[in-house]
């Protein structure tokens, strides 16, 4: 049995860590808001007053929050979690941050004898509350080696995929791809509307042809409902289009369909939809293309 500081417990970090917990291990656990701790605490974890406490707590600490500005208020301070580091504790970041973030935190890691672990999930919360989300990780290899244990109880696809910030950028370049496909399939779906096709049925085709993927599969019933609920938001998605635009304007690539899906969230989100799934993408094209569903 393992003791585990875990700080955010949203969508992704509350059924981690309660598998986590399942699984026979002492977690320690903090949220901004503690209401969201309460099926956990019920379940044997333990709630930490501060994310100091969370990482004084075990020799490992997970951390699993929305952006590189809450990870940072989280992590720095009298109270945040680098201050509750011990000498050789190991943190596994879960957040899709910046490459500049995530340097920046090591820094202040590494200055406490600890280490730090960029991995970043793929995957849906239906993974998981699975324990079988993908989670691409790069940092010190003996400190993968370490926690690989625990990474196997919460993940299914595991990645090392270098020492240093390769996880951040591998994630990025995923979610763009992740994006601009919704892109290409509201083109393709609203098509197909216009020519009379059945949405249900060009979404179940598209999934199982060529071009077809397991995200387009995952999509198919939500373009086909027309309901949107937010698996993956378009303001989180805006915000990883950001980032994958800022890293491959820092390595000189051109990145036109990027941005072009990135403006198409961002109308979107303009119309008050940055809390539904980004596949809203395919409403958007429909509106103003004359189809209402």
């Amino acid at each position: 049995m393992a003791k585990i500081g875990w700080i955010g417990l949203g969508n992704m970090g509350n059924p981690m860590s309660g598998n986590l917990l399942k699984a026979g291990n002492e977690v320690f656990v903090w949220n901004r808001t503690k209401a969201k701790a309460d099926e956990l605490i019920a379940a044997g974890a333990v709630w930490a007053d501060s994310p100091k406490d969370a990482a004084a707590a075990g020799d490992v600490l997970f951390v699993s929050l929305a952006d590189g500005p809450t990870l940072h208020s989280v992590a720095f301070g009298d109270d945040g979690f680098v201050a509750g580091l011990a000498e050789g504790a190991i943190i596994v970041e879960t957040s899709t941050v910046s490459v500049e973030e995530s340097a920046k935190l090591n820094d202040a890691i590494v200055a406490k004898g600890a280490k730090y672990l960029r991995s970043p999930l793929t995957g849906s919360t239906i993974l998981a509350v699975a324990g079988t989300v993908g989670i691409l990780t790069s940092g010190d290899r003996d400190a993968y080696d370490k926690v690989l244990p625990l990474l196997e109880i919460v993940g299914g696809n595991l990645f090392y995929v270098g020492g240093g910030e390769q996880a951040r950028v591998l994630k990025l370049a995923l979610n763009l791809m992740i994006a601009t496909t919704m892109q290409m399939e509201a083109e393709a779906v609203v098509a197909c509307e216009k020519a009379g096709i059945d949405v249900a049925q060009a979404t179940e085709i598209i999934a199982g042809s060529a071009v077809g993927s397991p995200l387009c599969g995952y999509k198919a019933k939500l373009i086909a409902g027309g309901e949107y609920g937010p698996a993956f938001s378009v303001k989180l998605m805006i915000k990883d289009l950001k980032l994958a635009l800022a890293a491959g304007e820092q390595y000189g690539i051109k990145m036109e369909s990027t941005e072009l899906t990135k403006k198409r969230l961002e109308l979107a989100a303009e119309k008050g939809w940055e809390g539904k799934d980004f596949s809203i993408l395919t409403k958007l094209l429909e509106e103003e293309s004359g189809i209402s569903r």
